[in-house]
């Protein structure tokens, strides 16, 4: 009995066996390549939207520090003004006083609160300049990673339609839709490689 079983296997291999050599007589050599050249497109597309969306996350997030510090500057600049009009108060008080006949001591405080009120507002005004420089640098620096971000979404793009014109082509059998897929996977791969060649 146990022969029987091996003989069946052994006639199931030979089938199997001329089966896979009618097969790859059949298939023409260029099948391989454009199997290989789509593979290596699969990688290429993967590995350029792993890079995209590193991109655009850190576009956001430094989109977003931007919009803190801008937040910040905006809250300085109102403190800003607050102490420009409280500034403004203690010399009409101080004024008013000289007027009506405050006293020397009473003139002088609400002066030297007036003065404090200035230096203050001076600090307050560099901070707020400052600030404001961060945060337009922060958005600079935001809309250069997206358009690294960008160049690397077209790379996935000109990738995936390398990939579907490689499965046209073999659908087909037309070499001439493989080129094309070629020339694309290329031009992919040139915008890959200038995208990890920038530096911002």
């Amino acid at each position: 009995m146990p022969e029987e079983y091996e003989v069946g296997t052994d006639k199931a291999q030979e089938i199997i066996d001329e089966q896979h050599a009618e097969h790859h007589q059949g298939r023409p050599r260029w099948l391989d390549m454009l199997a290989l050249s789509t593979a290596l497109f699969a990688v290429l597309a993967a590995l350029s939207a792993l890079h995209a969306g590193d991109k655009a996350n850190e576009a956001l997030l430094t989109a977003n520090k931007a919009v803190l510090v801008q937040t910040q500057a905006v809250d300085t600049w109102m403190q800003f003004q607050a102490d420009s009009l409280k500034k403004s108060q203690q010399s009409s008080l101080a004024l008013i006083l000289g007027k009506l006949g405050g006293t020397p001591q009473e003139i002088a405080k609400v002066q030297q609160e007036g003065a404090r009120r200035q230096a203050q507002q001076n600090t307050l005004k560099k901070e707020a300049a400052k600030l404001d420089t961060e945060a337009a640098a922060l958005v600079k620096e935001s809309q250069h990673i997206l358009s690294d971000h960008q160049r690397f979404a077209l790379a996935v793009t000109l990738f995936q339609i390398a990939i579907g014109l490689s499965a046209i082509s073999a659908l087909l059998r037309q070499p001439v839709i493989w080129w094309g897929s070629l020339l694309a996977g290329g031009w992919a791969s040139s915008v890959l490689i200038m995208g990890l060649l920038t530096k911002h």
